[in-house]
């Protein structure tokens, strides 16, 4: 064990929840579930917002959704962007979509840009491709690059070709690498045997 680990397992013993919660992300990137799930809970019922949704992480993947659910409610109600995005998911797994999008509200009304690309993919399934193609262009005229690539998409869709490249080439420079898998074949397809 090295020392760093050492010292914040001293300290997560002792009580600290931050703490508790580093060693469940040590546990969780070792792939001991077990013992991260143990840690996560430790900082979850000491308040830790961010163990609260690692700890629904965990549970979603073994299936305990309503138990899931619970944490994540409890951290996103102390306005934790990732505990309402992920609580906006598992409602819209189940079919409640206005659950789902109050989530996401809130989460973009507090500057999460993936809740806005979220939003848009819960238009776009919805059969309202407008409404997508606004909230992935908020996305992206906030520098979010799976808006960028999700414009690209609806464009190629619409077979608006031009306007899918240049998305997609805007993806690809923030980092997206599906963009760049949709460019490519894009490309291939034209006979464009160009590079990135």
């Amino acid at each position: 064990m090295a020392g760093a680990e050492r010292w914040l397992r001293r300290a997560a013993e002792n009580g600290d929840a931050d703490a508790m919660a580093a060693v469940g992300q040590i546990m969780q990137d070792r792939w001991d579930l077990a013992e991260a799930e143990e840690w996560y809970q430790r900082a979850a019922d000491a308040g830790h917002a961010g163990a609260m949704v690692n700890l629904g992480v965990l549970l979603t993947m073994r299936g305990e959704l309503a138990e899931a659910e619970r944490w994540y409610r409890t951290s996103a109600e102390t306005a934790d962007t990732d505990a309402m995005i992920n609580l906006a998911g598992l409602l819209a797994d189940r079919d409640d979509r206005a659950g789902a999008e109050q989530w996401l509200h809130r989460a973009a009304d507090a500057g999460e840009t993936d809740a806005l690309v979220n939003l848009g993919i819960l238009a776009s399934t919805g059969g309202d491709p407008d409404e997508a193609s606004r909230w992935f262009g908020l996305a992206a005229d906030a520098g979010n690059a799976a808006g960028m690539f999700n414009l690209g998409v609806l464009a190629e869709e619409r077979r608006d070709l031009t306007a899918a490249e240049e998305w997609y080439e805007r993806a690809v420079a923030a980092g997206n690498h599906h963009a760049q898998v949709n460019l490519g074949s894009l490309r291939a397809a034209r006979g464009d045997s160009g590079g990135f």
